[in-house]
């Protein structure tokens, strides 16, 4: 079967959770089907990143668009309803280059990411499928509730018009997917039990990746720093957990990993804070790691952060906001924290008590390894578009 990943990012490399379940979804695919990428970008055309995903696409085409066109289009949808992120990408240019691709290519099945790309399938007679991945206009709201005057205001109408256009989704679309359950619940349709739950998975390299003996980083929180709930995370760890652990343990040190850092977040390095930027090879800092935190505040989905650590061995501490989404069983597989006490007090915990950290992480890597497979996911995936 012909299908067409439609993306409006280049799945490579793998900074990104979009990206990321992109790249793992498009490997999966093409071992049972022909898969055609058509991705939308503002920056040069990665020749490497063409280079790795032509090894499993038939063909690659990168849409170069034009930011300040995008800009104007999100300027003028103010006096419409339409989400800002979906005017950003809806370039007719872009449209009808897409369509003579599919029908050039004769696609049988388009697989969209993101709600944001709607438009594109409008005119499309093949079978459509679209991926929410999160419930968008949850996320947006979070951000609207822990944001200044303006961005509130600008978060708060985008997740009004999310939660509208999420619900004509089922109107144009033959199928519809998502990461997780907990984040059907969130949307706001009286058909959202239609949606099917398509979980990441986790590469098993992760599962296989050599452990040293000595581990030389205490506390490790990774993710793309240009993402407002990373940074959030970022900040209240540096700022108000860390502190706590400090008083008892002043020389734990603590790695934030991750491109697209702002600068005021950068500045606040030292000795005791490090920030390599972006990494190409998590697995590397996680094997050095004592112990893996994500103290997320905001943002919907599921953390693939997680599974990854979980899956390398290693113990983790998160949010009640977090595992809502991975569903792992507290003080079993993962530990849950819902302040900055409490994160500060597992810290120690598991940095003073051995056989506890041994035990939360076996745990989890079990939990991870029976439960997030991209091939499993894929499958049913690919029986989804098989119907």
């Amino acid at each position: 079967m012909k299908i067409a990943v439609v993306l409006t990012r280049i799945p490579f490399p793998l900074m990104k959770g979009d990206k990321l379940r992109a790249y793992y979804q498009i490997k999966e695919l093409a071992k049972q089907h022909e898969v055609y990428l058509f991705c939308l970008n503002y920056k040069d055309e990665e020749k490497k990143a063409k280079e790795e995903l032509l090894k499993y696409c038939k063909a690659v085409h990168i849409e170069r668009l034009n930011i300040f066109s995008s800009l104007l289009r999100v300027c003028l949808s103010i006096f419409t309803f339409l989400p800002f992120q979906t005017a950003y990408y809806n370039s007719k240019r872009a449209k009808k280059n897409f369509k003579s691709f599919v029908e050039k290519n004769k696609i049988e099945i388009c697989y969209f990411q993101f709600v944001r790309l709607a438009p594109f399938a409008k005119k499309i007679n093949t079978k459509k499928v679209l991926d929410f991945q999160d419930t968008l206009s949850m996320n947006m709201k979070r951000r609207a509730d822990n944001s200044g005057l303006l961005e509130k205001i600008l978060f708060t109408i985008e997740a009004k018009r999310l939660a509208r256009y999420e619900s004509k989704m089922f109107n144009i679309f033959d199928a519809l997917t998502i990461i997780t359950q907990a984040d059907r619940e969130l949307l706001q349709s009286p058909r959202k039990n239609e949606v099917y739950i398509i979980p990441n998975g986790v590469a098993e390299t992760y599962f296989t990746y050599p452990q040293p003996k000595e581990k030389p980083f205490d506390v490790l929180f990774s993710g793309a720093m240009s993402y407002a709930p990373n940074i959030d995370a970022a900040e209240y760890l540096i700022k108000e957990i860390m502190p706590l652990v400090w008083e008892k343990k002043p020389d734990v040190k603590i790695v934030i990993a991750g491109g697209g850092s702002p600068s005021w977040l950068e500045k606040l390095a030292n000795e005791r804070i490090i920030m390599p930027g972006w990494v190409e090879d998590m697995k590397e800092y996680y094997s050095q790691t004592k112990l893996f935190i994500a103290p997320m505040r905001i943002g919907t989905g599921l953390q693939n952060k997680l599974l990854e650590a979980m899956a390398m061995n290693v113990p983790c501490i998160t949010s009640s906001l977090a595992n809502q989404a991975l569903r792992a069983k507290d003080k079993e597989e993962i530990l849950i924290a819902n302040n900055a006490r409490e994160y500060a007090d597992y810290i120690i915990k598991i940095l003073d008590n051995k056989e506890l950290s041994q035990n939360i992480a076996q745990a989890g890597k079990d939990y991870v390894f029976n439960e997030y497979s991209w091939q499993n996911s894929c499958e049913k995936l690919s029986s989804i578009f098989m119907n």
